[in-house]
């Protein structure tokens, strides 16, 4: 098989062709581009508002003004004082820690409402932790707050591999979003305006949304109700046996003995699943 170039692969992409276009230099994943064209092109000619962590080079922050126009608020954030002389080409640039909250309390005083925030800052957990955590409310619906150069997240340099790190936290963050559904209250805070999660290559993008975040409900079309015997776990013979015992109990015991082994059922289920773990984690390593 061919291999393709990323040249190739992105030869399409407006968001590549304006990268290179750029007099300052910026480094960027050869994946991004893509990514970018997907997620972003619902704002293009939009009056909206673009916050970036890690711009001292500046050529990140004239790629986003070509790609978004003029009408686009560009703000700038880095570590390194020497990247406030970006202000004079029309920027908005905070100096500050990422890692530090009261920095954020500063900076979100004088902005708010963001459509599109990309952490290219420092990478270490705690400062893409603290910058997720502070600027989770300041997100609009229907924006997305990106994060690079997540493979930080598996770098000894970084601290990682630790069950700390930040892109395991994105994975807790999709854990919750599938156990959402479930009856369970006062579930985690961060489940509340994040609709969907995207993984990519040195890329997670949380998209906010509301009301799309909302628990899923169940629903049934009314239909008419044929062969409907549950064949899920079929395939799992130690359920099929106990469900032929909880049948046969059913006839022979009272109601409120019944009753009470209802009770008790999901909780001998979830033991014998436990148990069943066990082999689907030999026949995943086997995969694996």
């Amino acid at each position: 098989m061919k291999k393709i170039s990323h040249q190739e692969i992105n030869s399409n992409s407006f968001t590549y062709k304006t990268f290179l276009n750029q007099k300052y230099r910026s480094l960027k994943h050869s994946n991004f581009f893509y990514v970018y064209d997907e997620i972003f092109k619902k704002f293009f000619g939009k009056k909206i508002t673009l916050v970036e962590v890690g711009v001292t080079n500046g050529g990140s922050l004239f790629m986003w003004k070509e790609i978004f126009g003029n009408d686009a608020r560009i703000i700038g954030i880095d570590f390194n004082p020497s990247a406030k002389s970006w202000e004079k080409y029309g920027f908005e640039i905070y100096i500050g820690n990422q890692s530090d909250a009261n920095f954020w309390k500063k900076f979100y005083s004088s902005v708010d409402n963001i459509d599109i925030f990309i952490d290219d800052g420092g990478h270490t957990n705690k400062q893409q932790l603290a910058t997720f955590f502070s600027s989770y409310d300041k997100i609009n619906d229907d924006g997305v707050l990106i994060f690079e150069d997540t493979h930080s997240s598996y770098m000894k340099e970084f601290g990682n591999p630790s069950k700390y790190s930040f892109i395991n936290f994105c994975f807790q963050l999709a854990n919750i979003q599938n156990e959402k559904i479930l009856e369970k209250e006062n579930l985690y805070k961060y489940s509340e305006k994040i609709h969907k999660i995207e993984f990519y290559q040195c890329m997670v993008v949380f998209h906010f949304n509301k009301h799309k975040a909302e628990k899923s409900l169940v629903l049934d079309n009314g239909g008419e109700v044929l062969n409907s015997e549950d064949y899920r776990l079929k395939d799992a013979k130690v359920f099929t046996f106990i469900d032929k015992i909880k049948k046969n109990l059913r006839e022979k015991i009272s109601l409120r003995n019944y009753n009470y082994l209802k009770k008790i059922y999901p909780y001998f289920k979830f033991l014998v699943f436990k148990f069943k773990n066990l082999k689907d984690k030999k026949f995943f390593k086997k995969k694996f």
